[in-house]
């Protein structure tokens, strides 16, 4: 499927802020103008963002991209306090002189002269919402790279936050009707990868599918059945593990659902090409 690739790949992200945010819920709050390119993607949130004029829903797993000058306000239920990944990005290199967060201002303050003047592609002209948990880790590679700023910590980031936006615009541009069944499924077996008694047949019981029909829709729409969108989340998740942890390969084994440590190490080196201690 051709979905503008000639103008994605003019897509270099230069990134300005990329960091875990913890905050309280605050009442009332006033609407925001970004003046670069934002995703805010939710670990533990509940609630609405307003964009401009429409309100969208918010959970655990929602992935949030915004343009220059959008207008957007959040709205947070049920938990007291919030944790998201926050971005602030131009698309394009060409402001990479403006190192430090543009911010943003209210609808009284916003001074147009400071956004940045570039063309975006027809793709990420628009806001976009949708609920993508498998993004957490790329995004949460992408932050630990730019709070430690090791060799080419820049060029890697940008082309960990590019390939997040390429899974977004491929979301927005799901054609058929079961984008949303398929980014929940993906979102319950983000929340639920690590359970070792996890099955196809309980997914699918979840969202009132029989497996084999739940797994051909998403074979469809991914390209991958429920076993493998599954294997590949603990996977993911053990790689993270790996990278940013102290646990040795038999709890890791264990936190990410596999029935046995061997069969872990069989997995890891079938798809990766080496050991998990390699």
């Amino acid at each position: 499927m051709n979905w503008g690739v000639k103008k994605m790949n003019t897509v270099n992200p230069h990134i300005r802020y990329a960091m875990a945010q913890h905050g309280s819920i605050s009442k009332n709050k006033e609407f925001s103008i970004c003046y670069d390119c934002r995703i805010f993607f939710a670990e533990c949130a509940e609630g609405r963002i307003t964009i401009d004029d429409t309100e969208y829903e918010i959970s655990n797993g929602t992935a949030i991209y915004l343009p220059p000058r959008t207008k957007y306000r959040f709205c947070f239920t049920k938990q007291k306090e919030f944790k998201f990944l926050v971005f602030d990005f131009d698309l394009i290199q060409t402001y990479a002189h403006y190192a430090v967060s543009l911010g943003t201002a209210t609808e009284s303050d916003f001074d147009a002269a400071r956004v940045p003047e570039y063309a975006l592609p027809d793709l990420l002209a628009l806001p976009i919402v949708k609920p993508l948990a498998q993004l957490r880790v790329m995004l949460s590679e992408c932050v630990e790279l730019f709070l430690k700023k090791s060799s080419l910590y820049m060029e890697q980031a940008s082309a960990l936050l590019k390939l997040c936006l390429i899974e977004l615009v491929r979301a927005q541009k799901t054609s058929s009707g079961y984008g949303a069944l398929c980014a929940q499924v993906q979102t319950y077996i983000f929340e639920n990868y690590g359970r070792q008694d996890l099955t196809n047949t309980e997914i699918a019981n979840v969202f009132n599918y029989h497996p084999y029909h739940l797994s051909r829709i998403l074979k469809e729409e991914t390209g991958k059945t429920m076993h493998q969108l599954l294997m590949d989340c603990r996977l993911d998740m053990a790689k993270n593990d790996l990278i940013t942890t102290q646990y040795d390969i038999e709890q890791i084994s264990w936190r990410c659902g596999f029935a046995s440590t061997s069969y872990f190490i069989k997995l890891f080196r079938e798809h990766t090409g080496v050991t998990p201690n390699k």
